[in-house]
């Protein structure tokens, strides 16, 4: 049968948020999908906080998903670190959590079709088809291999083995603290703000509320989610923070829970001398903060005649871009696009959808290095000024206007 005349099948390798999106797009069209997932169980945490903008809301009520739970602010808020009152803008912004966006895609994409505990350890093509061969299954034959496996991604490692991840140069210690856990007083002073505050020594620190255990959204039950952005020059100390309490050292990330108790105690000394009275008490309320190592992956293809790569498996962004989510929200619709628009000939829609993407991700990586510029490394250079507190919050309220329709912080 004529390929156009069929139901095209799909494997998707990643079950977190870009192979969710990739699913639901897919079988908005009417694709045969099936998701797979490494890890076992219940999938933990990958992240905090996400700012929640169009595109991904766009593919949530499209294809049926529960209402995203979501948190909400009325302004922007910037501090300089001595005691003081700051300026806040004016500036409506809702936000979610990892969690409940993985919640809210699960319940949409059918539980039949999300298999667990599958790693894909190879893939080949020949006949019109793509093979994939996952941990524990048999081969799986299919039309299309989108590979959404991440930062980290292993298919991208095995189609573009010259294409390396790039340090940024800086770190995120991000934390998340229910808001029952601290003093009201610091609720009030974070509630309904997302809150900037520049480092003495450069950087700078953000918070805004999330959605609590259980998507939990009502005041009382929200998390208060935190990142800053501290330069760390590669080597012996950029090892040293990404060394875990049992002395493995990390690629990537440290989660949370396994940062050793040294480096607790010395990034909540360091709050109190870097950042203003109010983000000193959030960071050392914070007994188990992780840190996000920030890295640049650029890749030169996206599509490999039946196989794709797609989210963080293809571009890697900084966070200050608020699009990693949303990106992979756009690349699915996109791709679903192009599959409608090429009837019969999936190579020819893969080809299509890859020349946007290519051309989208390099803009939204040059957007993310441009921004770690002016919000991150300018401030740690003794060639630069350190900021007033209007011209902080005037780059902010400028990097606010440049945000593309979609993202995460």
């Amino acid at each position: 049968m004529p390929e156009k005349d069929r139901t095209l099948k799909v494997t998707v390798a990643g079950g977190s948020v870009g192979g969710l999106c990739a699913g639901l797009a897919l079988r908005g069209i009417g694709c045969e999908v099936d998701l797979y997932e490494r890890m076992s169980g219940t999938m933990t945490s990958r992240g905090a906080g996400i700012v929640v903008q169009d595109d991904l809301l766009h593919l949530l009520h499209r294809h049926g998903a529960p209402e995203l739970p979501t948190t909400s602010c009325l302004q922007r808020h910037c501090l300089q670190p001595d005691d003081g009152d700051g300026i806040t803008t004016a500036t409506p912004q809702r936000f979610t959590s990892w969690d409940a966006l993985y919640r809210t895609l699960r319940a949409a994409f059918p539980e039949e079709h999300y298999h667990v505990g599958s790693t894909l350890t190879r893939f080949e093509q020949a006949n019109g088809q793509v093979m994939a061969h996952f941990s524990e299954r048999e081969a799986i034959a299919a039309d299309l291999l989108v590979c959404a496996d991440g930062s980290r991604s292993e298919a991208r490692h095995r189609l573009l083995p010259e294409v390396e991840p790039l340090y940024a140069g800086y770190v995120a210690w991000r934390g998340k603290i229910e808001e029952r856990q601290v003093a009201p007083e610091l609720v009030r002073f974070f509630d309904q703000s997302f809150t900037f505050c520049r480092a003495r020594s450069g950087g700078h620190i953000l918070c805004y509320f999330i959605p609590g255990p259980g998507a939990a959204t009502e005041p009382g039950r929200r998390q208060l989610n935190w990142v800053w952005y501290v330069t760390v020059p590669n080597g012996p100390e950029l090892e040293r923070l990404l060394t875990d309490r049992n002395g493995t050292l990390h690629a990537g990330s440290m989660p949370a829970g396994m940062v050793s108790d040294e480096l607790v105690a010395e990034v909540h000394a360091v709050a109190a001398r870097e950042l203003h009275p109010r983000f000193v008490e959030l960071v050392r309320a914070t007994s188990d903060p992780f840190i996000q190592i920030i890295l640049d992956v650029v890749v030169p293809r996206m599509a490999f005649e039946r196989v794709c790569l797609l989210g963080d498996a293809a571009f890697v962004l900084r966070p200050h871009t608020a699009a990693s989510t949303a990106k992979a929200a756009a690349e699915a619709m996109a791709l679903a696009v192009a599959l409608t628009a090429h009837p019969g000939d999936l190579e020819a829609a893969l080809r299509a959808w890859e020349a946007r993407q290519l051309e989208h991700g390099r803009g939204l990586v040059n957007h993310g290095i441009a921004l770690g510029r002016q919000l991150v490394e300018s401030t740690n250079s003794s060639r630069f000024t350190a900021p007033t507190l209007r011209e902080m919050a005037e780059r902010f309220r400028l990097v606010a206007q440049s945000l593309p329709a979609a993202g995460d912080a």
